[in-house]
């Protein structure tokens, strides 16, 4: 924890952090516990933020867009928290290039999408939402509305087999469904034990698996490469009458060419997201989409349940600790360790200086510094420093490395060699 200038070491100087959007009112209170100052402001805007933002060192947001404006006018932000699993509302490359880590809370709010997504489902298929209005309406006509497909047995293709994505998977196969999703390489070996143990079975591409599917259900995040990722072309190759389910961006569906689809061969959605959804406070949404008679739409609630509030603000105040530890927790624009071009392993008495001097060596050698791990052995006699730098390792680093006050030993390796 840093401390304030001119106070004993004991005295910890809390962080100043604001809360700009609605979060569970658990992690303001938590987190005042541990001591910060926590502002909060929910209904402020994103060009609002830049007027608010001097002074604050954490950042939360959920759909609160930080842009490079508003980084640029923080003068002590170190961290940005986004409330939710994607990081798409924020300028990550600004964020980056002034040194301010952005973390992102994964996974706590998965039940709570998978749920809104069978809702949907469900509710297109036995035409809830058409009922209801009838029935409020003093019209009973169950004749019309005992007409219904069902479920089980069918299949269900899913987009993205992230946290939400293999909930939805979960929940599928207790309704009876069959699973499909899109093979993928570079899946950690948790998820694809986890796609056994559901029972997924994986094609090679998106044609394949919206082909083979009564319904397909999107849940990737909004990046370039998904951007309109269900596309005219995509959209030809699934089955007429399919059900389309998007509880992830608006904007990874060409909204066009689904009103076509819609239109011409009897598709059906379910959407939780739109393009151009409206602002916070606004209650008017002019969307050709969201007003067609074979959508079921949702207000991008997919996360709001308490349960999941809770969960997120749990997760919020759990990323602040891991931060204040030296330890982001989901940290997506760190470098991963081990990009530098050679490393340094200096074994060493745990003594004040040490490593002071061996820096002083490495940028007298004119090598950067990209990554630094410490660890004292038990005892605290000894720790051995590994050092990830970039640049060209001089002849003769290895003698003057040795040569310092307190150091055991040096072991190099240029890693354009391995």
């Amino acid at each position: 924890m840093p401390v304030n200038a001119g106070i004993g070491l004991d005295a910890r100087r809390n962080m100043k952090i604001l809360i700009a959007d609605k979060l569970g009112s658990t992690a303001k209170l938590a987190l005042e516990d541990i001591g910060h100052e926590v502002q909060e402001s929910p209904d402020v805007t994103s060009e609002e933020l830049k007027d608010c933002i001097k002074g604050i060192e954490v950042l939360v947001v959920r759909s609160t867009k930080v842009t490079a404006d508003a980084l640029k006018a923080a003068d002590r932000l170190s961290l940005i928290v986004r409330a939710g699993a994607g990081v798409d509302n924020i300028d990550v490359i600004a964020a980056s290039e002034l040194g301010i880590h952005v973390c992102n809370v994964p996974g706590k709010n998965a039940a709570a999408v998978a749920e809104l997504t069978f809702a949907l489902l469900l509710a297109i298929d036995r035409h809830i939402v058409d009922a209801a209005v009838d029935l409020r309406k003093g019209t009973w006509n169950k004749k019309e509305y005992s007409i219904a497909d069902g479920i089980m047995g069918k299949t269900i293709g899913i987009i993205g087999l992230g946290g939400i994505g293999l909930s939805v998977a979960e929940r599928a196969k207790a309704f009876g469904l069959n699973v499909i999703g899109q093979r993928k390489n570079g899946r950690s070996p948790e998820v694809e034990q986890r796609i056994r143990q559901i029972g997924i079975r994986l094609t090679d591409t998106l044609e394949d698996l919206v082909a083979h599917s009564d319904v397909v259900s999107i849940h990737v995040p909004s990046t370039e490469q998904t951007v309109k990722l269900v596309d005219k072309a995509l959209l030809r190759s699934f089955k007429d009458g399919a059900i389309l389910i998007n509880t992830s961006r608006g904007e990874i569906v060409d909204e066009p060419a689904l009103i076509e689809a819609m239109d011409e061969r009897g598709i059906r959605a379910g959407l939780d997201v739109f393009c151009d959804e409206p602002a916070s406070g606004e209650r008017t949404i002019g969307s050709a989409l969201a007003s067609h008679a074979s959508v079921v739409g949702s207000h991008h609630i997919g996360a709001s349940t308490a349960q999941a509030s809770r969960a997120i603000a749990d997760g919020v105040v759990d990323t602040v600790l891991r931060f204040e530890a030296g330890n982001p927790l989901n940290c997506v624009n760190e470098a991963p360790s081990g990009d530098g071009t050679s490393q340094v392993r200096v074994r060493h008495l745990d003594r004040v200086g040490v490593l002071a001097s061996v820096l002083s060596t490495l940028r007298a050698a004119d090598l950067n510094v990209q990554y630094m791990d410490n660890r004292v052995f038990s005892g605290k006699k000894a720790a051995v420093a590994s050092i990830e730098v970039v640049g060209a390792v001089p002849i003769g680093l290895y003698d003057e490395l040795v040569a310092l006050e307190h150091v055991l030993g040096v072991s190099l390796l240029d890693k354009r060699a391995v």
